[in-house]
């Protein structure tokens, strides 16, 4: 390496000892403290009046260490050895001989760097947990004395994420709400999958709890409604874009840095379709062992949960098992998680399998990161429920397990032992570059597909799905999706104190889906004596099996300027042009534009940020999301007219930041979602198999028009000496604002969006004392308008007239439903070193019903007991 003998980081082209983690920015000004002339014994003592507090991770470490008279470069070396932080710097940028003194009495980290640095144009970037690199300012930093000591501003604010821009931006400047899940806080409240991850922190998004025998998630919620049954977030793992997000369920917490959450369109400039109703970033870790040794982390975890619908309490397990190998610079990890729930409902266990590799190499002006990720999971997709209540399609009909004997009278739900299987896999990898200290280029390519088996309607949502059952057929799907993603970031300092970054980029993504729709495997149930229409069938009827394949291509164009003034004042503005072929008949274009506005102030260890943003996003009539739900199995009229559909809107919001001790952040989003695509049932006649005329119903998809959602977050965080708390809660109103003409379904203007709940809170707590940890965390939603699915089941097998299950009578079968609470708690006592006794429950208030409707099921009370170790 020269005469510097460093090795060189990538997003800065500069010298690089340790490793290159993903982006990620943490403070401010940092400055460069001389000697005292002459003088052979320390003059300059910096003390703990800089609290660590005040400071991000890693810079919060606190450190006591004498430096007698020595230069810059060895001063720099026994710091970051003391505190076990990585540093790179430029050589060129830093005068490495200059001789400095310093005793520096239970410090940060942070108050230390800028004792070393004052005077000089560098500010500390974090990448990762453990990494820091110095980056030039563009002017020198003028700090107080340091023996005063600094106020500094509150570090959540200035960590570096990447979903808000490409290659990574401080979330100080972001003029749209930003939610940060780091991957510790996940695993000490026992989060395994990512929609309780999105429940327990961030508010404006809710996902309901999986149902019996579904492999695919269900979000209620993105700030109200983006689309029928379809709703979930455009999701990313490692950057790279998954084929279809409603399939990315599994998380092991152990191999998660962080997940980052946009909600609302905002996101859509940068991210394209798809991004309508926000974006998800799941960064996975990528840091090496310390002393680069191989890490080991083993955990197992065994229990029972109680079901009131199966004849015993079925056995519950979680394992897993992650391997950390390298040193930060050149990195290796490999995890793997197995679990399993027994029949909770009879016939309806589940199984899991996530298996995971990543690794990271450092080179000159470039670092190489690769993931590789393979999900595995087994549903069975009967309920093998029925109804009390005799058959008179009363709304209060009660769930029961389905007895020997028993009649098909009143079931919900199919009766068929088959289950859904799904095997979804990322392979992908990153090249950042920085060929000099002004631009950064990065290039992300994968491939994510998934291969899906058993899609049927009986344990999919929708208004006829409890009706429908088996007799709607299975389908297999399976699908691939190709991306390149190239970004430019450019940094100008236009003006004194003014800093100018600049985003150029390109994207092209190829998807090939191939659906394959199974024969009903059982004959049509055909009813007599239904009033003046005759007979009539539910489900569809069809006697060979046929495959769609298709083809989909989306390229992107973007560019997107953010102005910052004196670290004071931020102006973001970006737009994207984006075409999608194959989703409809003809190309499609689109203008995706965003501006946000955000105002920063220090008011000495306090924070107060105000912000506002505007976006658009799309997303095509036909999508990946959109066949792999229960609207993808239905029978369904020609479609080739219906328009994508589109949100816009704005949000503004508040934050407060009072060091580490408090965070406070609230946000109004207006925005207005049109062209939702519903699928509307219909009435039409049919030849059944024993060649009669009769009556079926089948789905049309059509506009809905245009839905208004608005309303309030607030999250909240606070630490007190050994217990922290969190909190957030969401206020949505999302109504129809208007119809599409010719619309012919169940809803009218004003009316609630159905399955959207009105409010949804959060609140966890963690409280630690010598060995032991104590967690506890609670998530609940009320108050939401659904179908009365049990009451349909009912009047399906009483032979009621099908026309009271057509378009505008669908709205006898609304059923206000009140409230769900979701509890989890846990306790660990650490035994020795790396080796620690773990005991849980989750779902303590036991609701296995009751949400999103009345005949879903879910996994009861789950009382698990277990051990992790590291060697």
């Amino acid at each position: 390496m020269g005469a510097h003998g460093r090795v060189g980081t990538a997003a800065l082209g500069t010298v690089v000892r340790g490793a290159a983690v993903r982006v990620a920015l943490v403070l401010a000004a940092l400055v460069l403290a001389g000697r005292a002339a002459g003088a052979q014994s320390c003059v300059v003592r910096v003390t703990a009046s800089d609290r660590a507090s005040q400071w991000a991770p890693p810079l919060d470490r606190i450190v006591s260490l004498r430096l007698p008279e020595m230069s810059i470069r060895d001063a720099l070396d026994r710091l970051v050895a003391e505190a076990r932080v990585e540093l790179s710097y430029s050589a060129e940028l830093l005068p490495l001989e200059r001789q400095v003194c310093l005793v520096l009495d239970r410090v940060p980290v942070g108050a230390a760097l800028e004792s070393l640095l004052r005077g000089s144009t560098l500010r500390p970037i974090v990448l990762g947990t453990m990494h820091v690199v110095l980056a030039p300012t563009g002017a020198p930093v003028v700090s107080a004395p340091v023996t005063h000591g600094m106020s500094r501003r509150a570090g959540v604010l200035d960590r570096v994420v990447v979903t808000g821009s490409p290659d990574g931006a401080p979330q100080r400047g972001s003029p749209f709400a930003l939610d940060v899940l780091d991957g510790a806080t996940l695993a000490e409240h026992g989060v395994s999958t990512l929609g309780e991850a999105l429940d327990l922190s961030v508010p404006g998004v809710w996902t309901w709890s999986a149902a019996a025998g579904a492999v695919t998630g269900r979000y209620g919620s993105i700030r109200g409604a983006s689309s029928f049954g379809v709703s979930a977030p455009k999701v990313y793992l490692d950057g790279i874009e998954v084929a279809n997000p409603l399939l990315v369920t599994q998380l092991d917490p152990a191999r998660i840095a962080r997940v980052e959450v946009i909600r609302g369109p905002q996101g859509a400039a940068l991210y394209g379709a798809d991004a309508i109703s926000g974006v998800v970033n799941i960064l996975t870790r990528y840091d090496g062992a310390n002393d680069a040794r191989t890490q080991l982390h083993v955990s197992a975890a065994a229990g029972v949960t109680n079901t009131a619908f199966a004849p015993r309490d079925p056995l519950v397990q979680d394992h897993a098992v992650s391997l950390r190998r390298g040193s930060p610079s050149r990195s290796l990890g490999l995890g793997l998680t197995l679990g399993t729930v027994g029949a909770f409902v009879p016939g309806a266990s589940e199984r899991r399998v996530l298996a995971d590799a990543n690794g990271r190499v450092t080179r000159d002006h470039a670092v190489l990161s690769g993931t590789v990720r393979l999900s595995l999971q087994r549903a069975n997709a009967t309920t093998g429920l029925m109804l009390d209540g005799g058959g008179n399609g009363a709304a209060t009909g009660s769930l029961r397990p389905r007895l020997p004997g028993d009649s098909a009278r009143g079931l919900a739900g199919g009766d068929s032992a088959s289950g859904q299987d799904v095997a979804h896999y990322t392979v992908g990898g990153t090249v950042a570059m920085m060929p000099s200290l002004r631009w950064t280029h990065t290039v992300i390519a994968g491939v994510d597909g998934y291969r899906l088996r058993g899609l049927s309607a009986a344990a999919l949502p929708g208004p006829l799905a409890a009706s429908g059952g088996a007799l709607l057929g299975d389908s297999n799907g399976a699908a691939d999706r190709g991306s390149i993603r190239f970004r430019s970031v450019g940094r100008y300092d236009v003006a004194p104190a003014t800093l100018l970054t600049l985003t150029l980029g390109a994207e092209q993504a190829m998807s090939r889906e191939v659906l394959d729709r199974a024969p009903v495997t059982a004959p049509p149930v055909t009813t007599g004596g239904a009033g003046a229409l005759g007979p009539w069938t539910v489900g569809r009827l069809r006697s060979v099996t046929s495959q769609e394949v298709t083809t989909y291509a989306n390229s992107g164009l973007l560019a997107q300027g953010v102005m910052a003034w004196q670290d004071r004042w931020y102006v973001s503005a970006g737009a994207r042009l984006e075409r999608t072929t194959g989703a409809t008949p003809l190309p499609q274009q689109s203008f995706l534009p965003m501006l946000g506005v955000a105002h920063v102030r220090d008011v000495g260890t306090a924070v107060v940020k105000l912000r506002g943003a505007y976006g658009a996003g799309i997303r095509p009539a036909r999508t990946l999301v959109r066949n792999t739900t229960w609207m993808g199995v239905g029978t369904w009229a020609s479609s080739a007219n219906l328009d994508a559909e589109r949100q816009s809107g704005t949000e503004f919001g508040a934050d407060l930041l009072l060091g580490s001790r408090l965070a406070l952040h609230m946000t109004r989003f207006d925005q207005r979602a049109s062209g939702l695509i519903q699928p509307v049932a219909s009435l039409i006649t049919t030849v059944t198999t024993t060649g009669r005329l009769g009556r079926s119903m089948a789905y049309t998809l059509q506009n809905v028009g245009a839905i208004a959602n608005r309303g309030w977050e607030l999250d909240a965080s606070t630490r007190l000496s050994r217990l922290s708390l969190s909190g957030a809660l969401s206020l949505v109103d999302s109504r129809v604002a208007q119809l599409a003409p010719g619309y012919r379904g169940d809803l009218r203007i004003g009316d609630r969006m159905l399955d959207v709940p009105s409010s949804t809170m959060s609140l966890s707590a963690a409280w630690a004392a010598g060995r032991w940890t104590f967690t506890s965390s609670a998530i609940r939603a009320s108050d939401w308008v659904g179908y009365d699915r049990a009451a349909i089941a009912e009047a399906v097998a009483a032979a009621a007239a099908p026309r009271e299950l057509e378009g505008p009578q669908l709205r006898r079968y609304w059923l206000a439903y009140g409230a769900v609470t979701r509890w989890r708690a846990g306790v660990s006592y650490r035994v020795r070193d790396g080796l620690s006794m773990l005991a849980g429950g989750d779902n303590l208030l036991n609701v296995q019903t009751g949400a999103p409707d009345n005949t879903t099921v879910i996994v009861g009370r789950t009382m698990t007991l277990g051990v992790r170790t590291q060697f």
